[in-house]
């Protein structure tokens, strides 16, 4: 879930046209570097990963890269910090790029359920799951806008009305069982909020007995 070519995408997005040669290996140095981060997620080396995306961040601002290129960077470090544990600073950086893609999204009058805008906001209701608060992370998953929480998940397009709730919390939505126990399994289990409950419920009997 969430990957995507980078390089086209960037190059669509950027807005910058490459006029010089140092330009042009400026350009491919930033690609390569957020490529490069892309791989290191992919394997768990998320602290270097997030040294690279701050440093691509960074770069794109000052060159002057316009604010879709810039989401796409921010949506993806905010992943990296979400799963790092940062969860103030990755709410501020995916709330920032959600506002532009969902921007782009309406303006490509995309119909599919996986727009990058829905990716930001499945990224954010991540976040507010691992806060705690599951009202909030039903609030960003509006119907409509909702996709498969599945991390792994493969499939391209759904109607929000096939997707299945989690029976515990109701606030998470998958495409399918697999995907569902496969996110249950790597994810949600030690999030859900009612399984929270539950043993916050065992512990107070415990202390009463």
């Amino acid at each position: 879930m969430g990957t995507f070519n980078y390089t086209s995408q960037l190059m669509q997005a950027s807005g910058k046209t490459v006029t010089s040669s140092h330009d042009a290996a400026s350009y491919m140095d930033l690609v390569h570097r957020y490529n490069d981060a892309i791989g290191l997620m992919k394997i768990n080396r998320l602290h270097e990963a997030e040294i690279l995306l701050r440093d691509v961040l960074n770069r794109q601002s000052h060159a002057g890269f316009d604010e879709l290129a810039i989401a796409l960077t921010q949506n993806e470090l905010g992943r990296v910090l979400r799963h790092l544990g940062a969860l103030d600073e990755a709410l501020e950086l995916l709330t920032k790029a959600l506002e532009v893609r969902d921007r782009a999204d309406e303006a490509a009058g995309s119909c599919i359920a996986l727009t990058d805008g829905n990716l930001t906001r499945n990224e954010i209701a991540k976040v507010y799951e691992a806060m705690g608060d599951c009202t909030k992370a039903l609030e960003i998953r509006e119907p409509g806008k909702r996709i498969c929480s599945n991390e792994a998940c493969e499939a391209f397009d759904y109607l929000d009305g096939e997707l299945l709730a989690c029976s515990r919390c109701k606030c998470v939505f998958y495409c399918g069982k697999t995907c569902q126990r496969h996110d249950w399994k790597t994810r949600h289990k030690l999030l859900c909020q009612e399984i929270k409950m539950e043993k916050m419920l065992l512990w107070e009997w415990d202390q009463q007995v």
